[in-house]
């Protein structure tokens, strides 16, 4: 629901005195004749909020221009009395009309729009707001007695949130607490004049609407049902819906009391805006390759070391145009490794063939993404591209643009994005098998799905497809195995695990299904083995 109402002023801000508020009281007129039929006037004062170790709020109430109220009639219906004058005072007279034949009852209340059902008082407060240093969404009653004179009592908490590093981007905030922040509010009369309104479970948010035009800092001042509040959640928002940064406002736990002020503050994380880069898709994340590594002779891409390339589809791998219908399992025997896309963990000079003297053989705990050495054991690090030696083969290939995928983000893609196995027809009874991985929509999880569907290249230029391209086995240097039903990866950390005490180089992503296993152990393979390369964009360059 989105409720809004004219409020009045808790907190004047302290830029708003230091401007010269006036500070003039409405003038008193002793001659109003008090009645609770026909015409009547209301002569209303507002009671202050004690402050909480706030430079911005004085907990002044003051009333607002436009401003109105509703009395209570003895039959339980309302009616509507409206500010007379320009508000910004303590006290303010509210005229209006009872409706023939009724008479003002006991109370008064703000908002107009509140009502009172027998001794239950019911309020509706407002789901989006705009920012404000001044205050917003009062809730009080007054008793009216037998006089023109009545006085509001605070029913409410109020909380002024401080929100730094907003950026740019933002067109809105949500605040979420561990109680509703908003929505519809009940409280028994007259005891809540003493109590306020109680918090009540839930999690209804309060959305801040962000102008165009603001600082990056943004002030907001609300009020709170009363309680405790063990968190407040700060989310910002982008035209579009997307989250791109929240914070926790409270560093402990608050208890909220009946007309009581507080300032909290807080500083979002800096949002880096993810803008389309040319040649890669943003998938967890991290900006992917548009295809696997590739060394073709004669190769000519732009950037790319001589016969190196980032293959031309997603769904490439050299000879996937001999894979058999539906995906089936084949082996090819290249003769020489003038096309070639399976290459051993960590060598440059030799990253094709399966001898021990041309792979790194880093410590664990070594992380060659976008490094290079001149040693075997990773310990010699060089810059010089010409005398590199072992590394990260993706980023000497492409002479820096791209590097091989960290452990961290082969695990980032594994357990936040969604993935599907499916098949893709590259021409009359030949497809392509292999697992699309894309971006669960805003606030869902990430699904995972082994039944098979049939891609359109649309589909897959929605995500990061990785081909079920094969691998080779340590002991086979030309012969790649299980294409179209298998794909392994490499990552850039050799690591150990689920039991292994020797390294695990490269630890290594296995999409045998949509559920990608990572890292993937299996003792039969070490640094000799071939596998697939998809590189990473290097964003700071």
């Amino acid at each position: 629901m989105n409720k809004t109402f004219n409020l009045f002023c808790c907190c004047a801000a302290a830029a708003t005195l230091a401007a010269g508020c006036d500070d003039s009281e409405q003038e008193y007129t002793p001659d109003i004749e008090f009645s609770k039929t026909g015409d009547v006037t209301l002569i209303a004062s507002i009671e202050n909020c004690s402050t909480r170790a706030s430079l911005v709020n004085t907990g002044e109430a003051r009333w607002q221009r436009e401003d109105a109220v509703a009395v209570v009639c003895t039959d339980g219906t309302t009616a509507r009395l409206t500010l007379d004058g320009t508000g910004e005072t303590r006290r303010a007279f509210f005229t209006g009309r009872i409706p023939d034949g009724k008479e003002m009852g006991g109370y008064a209340l703000h908002p107009a729009s509140a009502t009172l059902s027998g001794n239950i008082l019911e309020v509706v407060l407002p789901d989006r707001i705009s920012p404000s240093a001044t205050g917003s969404c009062s809730v009080m009653a007054a008793v009216i007695g037998n006089s023109c004179h009545v006085e509001f009592r605070q029913l409410m908490s109020y909380l002024t949130v401080q929100i730094g590093n907003v950026s740019t981007e933002a067109a809105t905030i949500e605040l979420k607490a561990d109680k509703n922040l908003s929505g519809e509010l009940s409280a028994a009369l007259p005891d809540a004049l003493g109590t306020g309104i109680a918090a009540q479970e839930g999690s209804d948010g309060l959305v801040i609407l962000l102008p165009e035009k603001r600082e990056s800092t943004v002030t907001v001042s609300f009020a709170v049902p009363v309680g405790e509040y063990g968190s407040l959640i700060a989310a910002a928002y982008d035209a579009a819906g997307k989250n791109i940064g929240e914070t926790e406002c409270l560093t402990a736990p608050i208890n909220a009391r009946r007309a009581e002020m507080r300032t909290v503050s807080a500083t979002l994380p800096k949002y880096v805006p993810r803008e389309p880069i040319e040649g890669t898709v943003l998938v967890a994340g991290i900006y992917w390759a548009l295809g696997n590594l590739q060394h073709v002779e004669g190769s000519t891409d732009e950037g790319f070391r001589t016969d190196w390339r980032i293959a031309p589809e997603q769904w490439e791998y050299i000879n996937c145009e001999n894979a058999a219908a539906a995906g089936k399992a084949v082996t090819f025997k290249p003769t020489d490794y003038t096309q070639c896309d399976h290459f051993n963990w960590g060598g440059i000079a030799s990253p094709f063939d399966n001898e021990g003297s041309s792979t790194a053989l880093a410590a664990v705990g070594t992380d060659i993404s976008g490094k290079m050495y001149t040693s075997q054991e990773c310990t010699a690090a060089t810059t010089d591209f010409s005398a590199a030696q072992f590394g990260d083969l993706a980023y000497w290939a492409s002479n820096g643009k791209f590097r091989l995928p960290t452990k961290a983000e082969m695990e980032k893609l594994v357990n936040e994005a969604s993935s599907q196995y499916g098949s893709y027809e590259i021409a009359e009874g030949k497809v392509i098998t292999g697992i699309l991985f894309t971006d669960p929509a805003e606030g869902e999880s990430p699904s995972h799905n082994d039944t098979e569907v049939k891609f359109t290249a649309e589909d897959i230029a929605q995500g990061l497809f990785l081909p079920k391209g094969g691998r080779r086995y340590t002991a086979q240097p030309f012969t790649v195995n299980v294409q179209g039903t298998q794909g392994t990866y490499w990552a850039s950390e050799s690591t150990t695990g689920d039991g292994a005490t020797e390294p695990c180089y490269g630890a290594i992503l296995h999409i045998n299904s949509a559920k990608a296993t990572f890292p993937y152990w299996n003792k039969a393979f070490d640094a000799k083995a071939g596998f697939m390369i998809r590189p990473v964009y290097i964003r700071n360059r």
